[in-house]
């Protein structure tokens, strides 16, 4: 929906007529002035919102402020307040995402509606993205709804960068923001310039932002070097809004983004000789187009339609010899939304179409990889008297790719979903679901293209998600506790790490835990409690990075404490403590039934993070951010990195380098 909701029906519909009023990850205190959280309206994000943490749709949201007052840099920095996200990698490009587990190979990912669908090179990430343009990131944890894309076997992220409207002040048509930084480890710089304005009627705006940092090497809690995780970044944003008519929007953005550095040819590795450090190139660009039409006059009609093209770029060079690899998207999305009111019940129903088309290529051979996936789709949620409401919907994608060998595979499959929760007391709420997905093969990264091969019965992935949840709401405090369960049958990947056949593994990949969030507002005080636990298995063994790669990995249980005060509209402090808890040693087989099938060990340390930060505003156009991460220096290897497998013969060079000892990150920023 367009930023300037108030324009358009839904938004002025009380989110009760909608679907329920809170969820366990939204809910407010509707007795209190404190609100426990900010309430979430269903117009201002792209995932359905349901109460109850175990029905499908939105989970976790997290905002601009977040952002802000824990100056994320990276991907890692962007998820640091959740505990069922892991990214791993102690450089940004090697930095995958992980949820419950579950790797961003399984998950969809995109940025304004623009899906990111593969990763250039296996040892790096799927995704880069400059924090600076983010608004908010969407998550929904595992398999969930129809609504969502796909391919979200593991569940989704959805990204929204920020438009002119949600910078310009109140009465306020001409707008910019000048931001510099430092961070002292690395002795990083980053300078970023944000100009926006809009007509009198604001019928039409406009913003551009740029962006330029740079790094030094990082450095670990003993002082040690962090090989090939300095680099130069540049941004070009640009975006353009424009409300036709009362009932229609049309927004267009570029963004560019580029970096580079002498980065390590597997950076996700610690160097050896057989990694060493490789000048690196790698951009990403893409262009989105989106147009929405609301009839006015019709709960039944609110229309959008997205269209994009992505291009992902990597070059790398051995010895003297640079070697390209590139990955193109181009996606069309096209949904609408229908509201049915009654006295029994009100139905709010989303249903559409997805298509998106990827090609992978590497230059050195004259090959490439094209892959395209159809989907229809339609989720609704109804809602009896805010007392129950159901979620439920489904999802059809028919999946097409041809190989470089000229191999073509197709499959396709029905994936449906249903979820419930039912209000106990105007406090007490129970929320159940169950969800499906389908994934059917598709492009490889560029660097596997003319290498590696596909099986040709491979099929396609589907995925089972089960939830169940309990959320209480108090005065001024709320708690959401919940188990979930999931598998992902015939899951696509290779029997040991250097396997270069793509084949349906024979075991799948099993996923259970549980979680417990709690928030407490009282005057100026905040906090926020988060508590995730996760296993994953394949046939009984442990899920790791190195063998599993984008797919999976294993965390100890995930504990996360984020403190703030309010001293005053000018000053606000917080403490975040995290403690991940080690995993005892564990055993992996390795090529099972293969040439080369041996048994491994391994294991996982536990440790703990605490980070401070603060914000200060002395005027109203002045603000300074200060946040001290990793305060008490400790050396640590992130259990979302490669394991530490050294002492294993044969893998001595097999291990994630540490993280990031402390950092002091200074802000300081210009509005006018």
């Amino acid at each position: 929906m367009p930023v300037t909701l108030n324009k358009f029906k839904f938004a002025s519909l009380p989110l009760a007529i909608l679907l329920a009023t809170h969820s366990a990850s939204s809910m407010a205190a509707d007795n209190s002035s404190n609100k426990v959280k900010k309430e979430i309206n269903q117009d201002d994000v792209e995932m359905i919102v349901v109460r109850g943490q175990a029905t499908t749709g939105l989970d976790r949201l997290i905002d601009q402020e977040q952002l802000e007052k824990i100056q994320a840099n990276n991907l890692e920095d962007i998820f640091r307040l959740d505990t069922s996200i892991n990214v791993g990698g102690s450089v940004s490009s090697s930095q995958k995402i992980y949820l419950r587990n579950v790797g961003e190979d399984m998950l969809y990912i995109s940025i304004d509606g623009a899906e990111i669908a593969e990763a250039v090179f296996h040892h790096t990430g799927r995704i880069t993205v400059e924090p600076e343009i983010l608004k908010q990131v969407e998550v929904e944890a595992g398999a969930g709804s129809a609504a969502v894309g796909p391919g979200a076997l593991g569940g989704a992220v959805r990204m929204t960068t920020k438009s002119p409207i949600d910078l310009l002040k109140k009465d306020q048509n001409l707008g910019g923001i000048l931001k510099a930084s430092h961070l002292a480890n690395g002795s990083g710089n980053k300078y970023s310039l944000t100009a926006y304005a809009a007509d009198e009627d604001r019928k039409y705006s406009a913003m551009v932002n740029l962006v330029s940092s740079d790094s030094g090497n990082l450095e670990d809690g003993d002082g040690n070097e962090i090989v090939g995780s300095g680099s130069e970044k540049t941004l070009g944003y640009l975006k353009g809004v424009a409300y036709l008519t009362d009932s229609q929007y049309l927004s267009i953005s570029y963004e560019n983004l580029e970096e580079e550095g002498n980065i390590l040819y597997k950076p996700e590795l610690i160097p050896s000789a057989k990694n060493t450090l490789s000048p690196t190139e790698g951009t990403r660009e893409s262009i989105i187009l989106n147009y929405g039409y609301d009839n006015l006059t019709s709960d039944l009609v609110d229309f959008r339609i997205t269209a994009y093209q992505s291009d992902q770029q990597q070059t790398r060079y051995y010895g003297e010899d640079p070697v390209f690899g590139e990955v193109k998207s181009q996606g069309l999305n096209i949904q609408n939304k229908s509201l049915f009111t009654s006295e029994l019940a009100n139905v709010y129903l989303v249903y559409g179409l997805n298509y998106r088309a990827d090609e992978s290529a590497l230059a050195e051979t004259p090959t490439h990889e094209e892959g395209k996936v159809l989907g229809v789709f339609a989720q609704s949620v109804i809602n009896f008297d805010d007392v129950l409401t159901i979620s439920t919907g489904a999802r059809f994608d028919d999946y097409e790719l041809t190989d470089w060998t000229g191999l073509n595979i197709t499959d396709s499959g029905i994936s449906p979903n249903i979820s419930a929760s039912y209000s106990l007391t105007d406090s007490l709420g129970l929320s159940a679901g169950f969800a499906s997905a389908i994934r059917g093969p598709k492009v490889k990264d560029s660097y596997k293209v003319g290498y590696y091969t596909n099986d040709p019965d491979l099929k396609a992935e589907t995925a089972t998600n089960l939830e169940f949840g309990v959320d209480y709401q108090g005065e001024n405090f709320e708690v959401g506790v919940g188990r979930y369960q999931s598998k992902i049958k015939d899951p696509i990947g290779n029997m040991a790490p250097w396997g270069k056949l793509a084949e349906n593994l024979d075991h799948d990949l099993e996923t259970q835990g549980y979680y417990l969030q709690f928030d407490l507002n009282i005057n100026k005080f905040y906090a926020h409690i988060d508590l995730n636990h996760a296993t994953s298995e394949f046939n009984g063994d442990t899920a790791t990075r190195y063998f599993h790669s984008s797919t999976a990995t294993s965390m100890g249980d995930n504990y996360l404490v984020d403190l703030s005060y309010v001293f005053n509209e000018q000053l606000t402090l917080g403490w975040v403590s995290q403690y991940v808890e080690s995993m005892d040693p564990f055993e992996i087989l390795v090529d099972e039934g293969g040439p080369y099938e041996e048994t491994l060990t391994a294991s996982k340390q536990g440790y703990s993070l605490h980070d401070l930060y603060a914000s200060w505003s002395p005027t109203e156009a002045i603000k300074i951010n200060l946040a001290v991460k990793n305060l008490f220096d400790k050396t640590y290897l992130s259990q979302g990195s490669v394991e530490d497998l050294r002492h294993n013969p044969g893998y001595e060079i097999i291990s994630g380098q540490n993280s990031a000892g402390r950092d002091v990150r200074l802000t300081l920023s210009y509005q006018f």
